[in-house]
């Protein structure tokens, strides 16, 4: 009865440890999933930003062509 009792509590115990480690892995690919979403917020508002510049740039060039 000793085995089973210290077999089971050894169990209790790896299980513990794992699903413990399971949550700061997930902590941390949360983490990587927040600063992937930042970088493509950042590269969204570049590319609009990089569209907007583009469009003055041809109104620009349409009035040089008018003269």
């Amino acid at each position: 009865m000793k085995i089973v009792t210290r077999l089971l509590l050894a169990l209790l115990l790896v299980g513990f440890i794992s699903c413990r480690d399971t949550k700061a892995e997930e902590e941390e690919a949360q983490k990587v999933v927040e600063q992937i979403e930042a970088v493509e917020s950042e590269a969204e508002e570049i590319s609009e930003k990089i569209e907007q510049e583009a469009g003055e740039l041809e109104e620009a060039l349409q009035e040089l062509d008018s003269i």
